[in-house]
């Protein structure tokens, strides 16, 4: 039986294919399109997987949606006891809209409605832990930001079966106050990594008085906003909570650039404490009412490490367990081993766990020396390349580390890692000099599994890097580099089962320096996903202090006349999709300051045209760099385009997959104008969204329709549909 899993747009994209139960791929659509935390609604990399294995859309049994359309009556419910009467009816016809859309996006996919199966978003949270681990009897937290209209969910599995004992009502989220302190703090969606670092450094009781008259928490752990609270339109979202109530409650929050103060330090510790509080008392009440002796941890809130270290420690659970991909991507495996456990196929016995997290796309080695060339960088081959990068590891230098299938979730494991020798003075400031990251943030340690208790105060198997573990007091000042401010380090242990050449590497290195433990982070840019390819790979190493890169079994170690490219933001990679003939770009609201996209477009396709009515800025601007692509089309009706182009790209000032998520959007005048184009004219219709996407609209702007329009242009995804078995 094969099922397919699916967390089909918005942020954490991500798509999971199971076979009789096991994983084939777990594919984060952010690896691809480069946009980290992918908002997208491209479903493109779906279709590519199966292609990988060989497998027709036609062939998969079930499709998972991570999002339940049938609990919209419940969402609406709750709505109308937060939000004033006035704001009621907008809310309720933003959800009609929003909440069927994944749904809708795989029917336009080609998938029937009699294999869609919908699932609550929690529920594939919990059962994404549960039919993961080896535990037959496990208590399951799951918390996040929302799902349709529950927060959070306390179950119980056993024999195979999940058994729902509690859930946290809409608005109340410990996920949005989290992400909204992050905002408050500055920073944007996905973040919240920064704040929880930030937080060691701050007074969890200086603002706690404040924070105590918005969320009331009781012995058992269940929370919610005070009434008193209410604004209006207010819907205590997380840009709400950063925005609206976090100001009132302790002051304004902090500037673009401006400099952290101990105000924000502190604010992040309190809402830190905040979370552990309510997660510690959630966890006590799960262990009195399961009796069971594993916790596993689920939801964005479940890649909080700190809080995850602590309840290792205080929660009266024997092991606690928070797997790699807690975030909301994890709901697409979740969601599939949902559906084969209890739909598929609910007699057959659990046979498969995860024991490690390499479930991503493997590095494409047939194009290393392409890639290698297009730098002008070589590679030294090594029949024992553990040996060698250990050596080279030794004497001080930072590396770039690229084996195998990549990791799922955020955490570099040992396949897209930077790795360097904890014990080189300095090698901290060396490697944020890298990575480019805030001096507050640590680096975490991949130790050997046998060697962790030497370094940490504990004993057990941390194989995700999803908890912090304490640092041996003897071993504090020595191991710095991979110290937090509180003594900390988010460990990951390394087994030969695990990851065999990754451990064997550590073991060389130990054999050299005497210690089994390296510095581990994640390789990639600053702002971007992991490295998914060799030429990105290649490219990072180029532009950065990285010393060397081992990529399969060849060492980078000379850049003397390496050819430096641009640093790779998301649309120097996407725009590869548009095609290469006579493409009509219509720049809009792009601003000046983003000219170099049009730069890309034009450099990367000569037959590319750049409309400047109505932005004469940009045309100066280009011109000024040496660029002679400029048009006039004062009006673009369908009829006088086609016969000059090929093909139309709009900038859009905001994210693509808004197109489909919200209705404005959808029928925008935008949207309308490419619709007719699409099916007047018969060409593609491009956007090209603020992060730097590239979205082919025929895949998007019909979602909502009834019945899709026979266009001349196929859909990306026809060309994968069985001639038996036809996408709509």
């Amino acid at each position: 039986m094969i099922v397919l899993g699916s967390k089909p747009g918005q942020h954490d994209a991500c798509f999971a294919l199971i076979r009789d139960g096991e994983p084939l791929f777990v594919y984060e659509v952010e690896r691809f399109n480069r946009v980290k935390r992918a908002t997208s609604t491209d479903l493109s990399v779906l279709f590519q997987g199966l292609a990988e294995y060989s497998i027709s859309p036609s062939d998969v049994d079930l499709v998972t949606n991570c999002m339940h359309p049938g609990e919209l009556a419940k969402r609406k419910a709750l709505i109308s006891g937060y939000i004033t009467p006035d704001k009621v009816g907008d809310i309720h016809r933003f959800l009609n809209w929003h909440l069927p859309s994944w749904y809708l996006l795989l029917r336009e996919g080609g998938f029937p409605a009699s294999r869609i199966v919908n699932i609550r978003h929690h529920l594939c949270h919990v059962s994404g832990v549960y039919y993961s681990s080896p535990h037959d009897d496990a208590a399951i937290l799951s918390v996040d930001g929302g799902g349709e209209a529950e927060t959070s969910m306390l179950a119980h599995g056993r024999n195979g079966r999940i058994s729902i004992l509690g859930t946290t009502p809409h608005p109340h989220s410990l996920g949005h106050l989290y992400q909204g302190v992050t905002i408050w703090l500055g920073w944007g969606y996905g973040e919240e990594g920064k704040t929880m670092a930030l937080a060691a450094y701050g007074d969890p009781q200086r603002f706690r008085r404040q924070l105590d008259t918005f969320i009331q928490i009781d012995d058992q752990g269940r929370f919610c906003y005070l009434p008193a609270l209410r604004r209006g339109a207010c819907r205590f979202a997380s840009t709400d909570i950063g925005r609206v109530v976090l100001p009132q409650l302790v002051g304004p929050g902090r500037r673009d650039g401006e400099e952290i103060s101990q105000t924000h330090k502190d604010v992040a510790a309190t809402v830190q404490a905040i979370c552990e509080e309510i997660m510690l008392k959630q966890a006590r009440f799960l262990k009195q009412e399961t009796g069971s002796k594993t916790l596993l941890l689920a939801g964005g809130v479940g890649l909080n490490s700190i809080t995850n270290g602590m309840l290792s420690a205080e929660s009266g659970f024997d092991q606690v367990i928070a797997y790699p991909q807690a975030s909301d991507a994890g709901t697409a495996l979740g969601g599939a081993l949902y559906a084969y456990h209890n739909i598929g196929a609910p007699d057959r016995p659990r046979r498969w766990h995860m024991t490690h997290a390499y479930w991503g796309q493997s590095i494409d080695l047939e194009n290393l020396d392409t890639a290698g060339k297009s730098y002008q960088v070589s590679g030294r081959q090594s029949d024992d390349i553990a040996a060698l990068a250990a050596e080279t590891l030794a004497s001080g230098s930072v590396i770039g580390w690229v084996q195998g299938r990549s990791e799922i979730g955020p955490r570099a494991l040992g396949n897209r890692s930077i790795l360097a020798n904890p014990l080189v003075p300095g090698i901290k400031d060396k490697v944020n000099g890298v990575k480019r990251r805030e001096w507050w943030r640590p680096f975490a340690p991949s130790v050997l599994r046998e060697d962790v208790n030497t370094y940490f105060d504990i004993d057990g198997d941390l194989p995700y890097m999803t908890a912090v573990a304490r640092i041996r007091d003897e071993w504090r000042e020595p191991l710095s580099s991979i110290g937090h401010v509180d003594g900390t380090a988010r460990v990951q242990t390394v087994t030969a089962q695990s990851n065999p050449l990754f451990y064997r590497l550590i073991q060389e290195f130990k054999s050299r320096t005497g210690i089994g433990l390296l510095l581990n982070t994640s390789l990639n840019g600053r702002g971007e996903p992991l490295v998914q390819t060799c030429e990105q790979a290649l490219r990072l190493y180029v532009n950065s202090g990285l010393d060397a890169i081992v990529i399969g079994d060849q060492l980078f170690a000379d850049k003397t006349n390496a050819l430096a490219g641009q640093t790779l933001i998301p649309y120097v990679w996407n725009i590869r999709k548009l095609p290469r003939t006579r493409l009509l770009v219509v720049p809009g609201e792009l601003p000046v300051s983003r000219h170099e996209l049009l730069l890309h477009i034009v450099n990367d396709n000569p037959r590319a045209r750049v409309d400047i009515s109505g932005n004469p800025a940009l045309a100066e601007v280009m011109a000024a760099a040496g660029q002679e692509c400029f048009v006039s089309v004062p009006a673009l009706e369908p009829d006088d385009i086609v016969s000059v182009y090929d093909a139309v790209a709009f900038y859009v000032p905001f994210p693509g997959d808004k197109c489909v998520f919200e209705e404005e959007i959808y029928y925008s005048p935008r949207a309308v104008l490419s619709r007719r184009i699409m099916e007047e004219a018969g060409i593609p219709v491009y956007w090209i969204d603020s992060r730097g996407d590239v979205n082919f609209m025929r895949d998007s702007l019909y979602v909502h329709h009834d019945e899709t329009p026979a266009l001349a242009i196929p859909s990306t995804y026809q060309r994968f549909w069985m001639p038996d078995f036809p996408s709509p």
